[in-house]
């Protein structure tokens, strides 16, 4: 990839003030997706020691998770650095919850009786592996959603400093870029002039 020079870049950080941080928020949102299956498994086990109090504040704090996603890929989709913050925490939390209900399940066998796409597995090990492949897929794709809000937010921050200081005009650096492009399409034109001169030349 051609290195961009020093205009080039101030006119892609000019950018980022008219457009969101969209891939961001599709991480973040894919996150949510990847927890939606996580629970839809979870909630469907039949086990009658799961279904105490537990499982109801899981229910709730679930919701709540979904909405604080939610509301964070809004943010990062708007350069928010603190929704980078928010997003973090919430990966490091799916990455926690491998270690309650799916462990829990996996040692004392109770993670079955549910079927998943016609395929009736007959101990835990399966539903285990999907619940930790979601909730594994759901930070990455959190965490993934935050480092790149956090860039692009630090970035942006950076550029509007130097923009409010006046270090940065970027009118004064677009009309230097017209400029040069002015130059280079007359030196461009003027080769082809030069090149039919020697050709005559040549030839006499």
């Amino acid at each position: 990839m051609e290195k961009k020079t020093v205009n080039q870049q101030i006119v892609a950080d000019d950018i980022l003030r008219y457009k969101r941080n969209k891939l961001a928020q599709l991480l973040a949102i894919l996150g949510l997706v990847f927890n939606c299956l996580y629970f839809c498994i979870l909630y469907a086990i039949p086990d009658v020691n799961m279904r105490k109090i537990t499982l109801g504040i899981s229910v709730l704090l679930t919701l709540v998770l979904m909405l604080v996603i939610f509301l964070s890929s809004e943010g990062v989709k708007g350069y928010n650095k603190k929704f980078s913050i928010v997003l973090l925490v919430v990966a490091v939390f799916q990455i926690l919850r491998i270690f309650y209900y799916p462990l829990k399940g996996l040692k004392n066998d109770t993670l079955v009786g549910i079927g998943y796409f016609g395929y009736y597995p007959t101990s835990s090990g399966f539903y285990f592996a999907m619940m930790l492949i979601w909730l594994v897929a759901s930070a990455a794709c959190l965490i993934a959603a935050a480092v790149l809000g956090w860039i692009y937010a630090a970035r942006l921050e950076k550029f509007q400093k130097k923009l409010n200081n006046g270090e940065i005009s970027v009118e004064a650096v677009l009309a230097q870029m017209d400029e040069e492009d002015a130059s280079k399409a007359a030196e461009a034109s003027a080769e082809p002039a030069v090149t039919a001169e020697q050709s005559t030349g040549e030839v006499q």
